[in-house]
């Protein structure tokens, strides 16, 4: 039962971006940058495989963390805001199905959004004879993960938040992780043996977007494919980890006047 409820708040909210025309922006930028790409291949320039790769994974990594940001944190505030959340909240709806519901309706748009640049990413690669090789199906299992884990914290943020506060404070985390989690390791080295359990406190609990990112290794030639157990270990961890930010935001949610 529960299911057919999160399925339907989900499908709205896919409607929704469709109807704000969000995966089409997406879509027209990507094909113009790729395409742009895709020319030095037409044209007979060699040994640029590497570059195409690298090209391919930041775009794809770029679009699609601006759509997840930008799609779920605004789907609170507009519910409020357009008075469609007491609708919804006087049919037997939990706060807590909500929730689940709005988040999965955002991970299905954004992982909608990063399929489409994955195809015309995968287009102009061909374009470039960029050979398949296993790794890429990891980076795009272990990216989908990711943004799974970002639409998470956002929705967290939105709950406790404005929007564009909830979307400036995810731009941040999600950008400048791995620069956040090298000045807390400098910290941690450097500080008293008093203040290194802090350090490590706050590591623990920052979502380290950055091991969902194998891009680096895909850009490069010949690297071999991620080991099965650390993929199912990051499945694992993104999995628990969005799920206690849907448990943190319902927390908030749930005693929130609206």
């Amino acid at each position: 039962m529960k299911l057919r409820v999160w399925w339907a708040l989900a499908r709205g909210v896919l409607l929704e971006s469709l109807r704000r025309k969000d995966l089409w922006v997406v879509a027209i930028l990507g094909m113009i940058i790729m395409a742009a790409s895709g020319a030095l291949g037409f044209f007979g320039v060699d040994g640029l495989q590497t570059f195409a790769k690298d090209l391919g994974v930041t775009v794809l990594g770029l679009f699609s963390t601006v759509i997840a940001i930008l799609t779920t944190a605004r789907l609170l505030p507009d519910e409020i805001r357009n008075r469609t959340l007491y609708p919804l909240l006087a049919r037997p709806i939990s706060r807590f199905d909500l929730l689940a519901g709005k988040l999965m309706g955002a991970i299905l748009a954004t992982w909608l959004a990063f399929v489409i640049l994955l195809a015309l990413t995968s287009v102009a690669l061909l374009m470039f004879g960029v050979r398949f090789e296993a790794i890429m199906v990891q980076y795009a299992l272990l990216k989908m993960v990711g943004l799974g884990v970002l639409c998470a914290v956002t929705l967290t943020l939105s709950a406790f938040m404005t929007p564009s506060a909830a979307a400036t404070l995810s731009f941040v985390v999600a950008f400048g992780s791995s620069m956040i989690v090298r000045g807390l390791t400098m910290a941690y080295e450097t500080s008293s043996p008093a203040m290194q359990w802090f350090f490590k406190f706050i590591n623990s609990i920052l979502p380290q977007f950055g091991l969902f990112d194998i891009g680096p290794r895909v850009a490069n030639e010949n690297w071999a494919p991620v080991p099965l157990w650390v993929v199912g270990g990051l499945l694992a961890y993104g999995v628990a980890y969005a799920g206690g930010m849907l448990l943190l935001a319902w927390s908030k949610f749930r005693s929130q006047a609206v």
